[in-house]
């Protein structure tokens, strides 16, 4: 399948134009802890209670702000008018199928949501007892290797393993101990790195992408043009990322709880107001949660 050398459209390169002009100034602090994960899971699953989290953090994060970016249907920037800013956006499952195949979608801040199967392509796991991830890189006892492509309609394709006879070596594999090592590639921004051991620095930044449950991939992976980009296994969430006035990105929380799998979260501007739709669901105990609802904008 040769789709390593398939160009951008013209709409797809417009898009990534679009979205680069809003955001592009974020400064991703180089693999620091700046991700707060959902502290409140103790006790029952209330989807109720996190329909009502996310409306109020919506209604915050407006009534701070003095313009909102509406960058796609699932992703809001917040201009503050202290100079700050916020950004809202949405994630999406990803786990490996039966069939060998890695399902759903991983994510990122800048470009949203990056697919690992379509009508063309995939991204394939094989068994396996060793495993490559550079040109001196041979990991023992490992259990799975990757292979083949994801999509991204802002920058293309994503590439889990290098072909045979190219100059580069790289790839992505499970180890012994279920966490994701080595690297993926993409044209236009290079590397993304897996696991902090790729470089040396999980005293300081203990990322890493795991195999949940013999199925599901949690975690973060990092890229130095594009920061964190987030595995979110079985669940959808929504999560804050907040930004100073220099644009240098300070957190991202998650602002819903990681049992309650958010399913659809889409904005849609109206005159004055802004509508907001979300689907949430506790699979656990077959509770889903559907509302609608509009906000008003604070300004003109």
């Amino acid at each position: 399948m040769s789709v390593s050398n398939k160009a951008l459209t013209l709409l797809e390169i417009t898009i990534f134009l679009g979205v680069f002009s809003i955001i592009s100034l974020i400064v991703f602090p180089l693999l620091v802890n700046t991700l707060n994960l959902y502290r409140g899971t103790l006790g029952e699953v209330d989807v109720s209670r996190e329909v009502r989290n996310i409306v109020l953090t919506l209604s915050r994060e407006t009534y701070k702000s003095k313009k909102i970016n509406f960058i796609t249907d699932w992703e809001l920037v917040f201009e503050k008018y202290n100079n700050q800013k916020s950004i809202i956006f949405q994630t999406h499952p990803i786990y490996l199928d039966k069939d060998n195949k890695a399902k759903g979608f991983f994510s990122n801040i800048r470009i949203g949501s990056i697919s690992t199967s379509g009508n063309n392509y995939y991204v394939a796991f094989t068994p396996t007892t060793t495993c490559q991830i550079n040109s001196s890189t041979v990991l023992p006892n490992s259990l799975y290797s990757f292979s083949g492509y994801a999509w991204s309609p802002q920058i293309g394709w994503f590439k889990f393993r290098n072909d045979p006879g190219e100059s580069i070596i790289y790839g992505v594999c499970v180890d012994n101990n279920k966490e994701l090592r080595g690297y993926a590639y993409n044209d236009i921004i290079g590397f993304i790195v897996f696991n902090c051991q790729e470089l040396g620095v999980c005293a300081t930044s203990n990322f890493k992408v795991k195999l949940v449950n013999d199925k599901y991939l949690e975690g973060f992976a990092w890229n130095d043009s594009l920061g964190w980009f987030f595995f979110d296994g079985k669940n959808g969430k929504v999560y804050l990322a907040n930004l100073d006035q220099n644009n240098r990105l300070l957190s991202i929380d998650g602002i819903t709880d990681p049992r309650v799998n958010v399913k659809e979260l889409a904005f849609e501007k109206l005159n004055g107001s802004y509508k907001v739709k979300m689907i949430l669901a506790d699979e656990v105990n077959n509770k889903e949660v559907k509302y609608e609802t509009a906000l008003s904008l604070p300004f003109k």
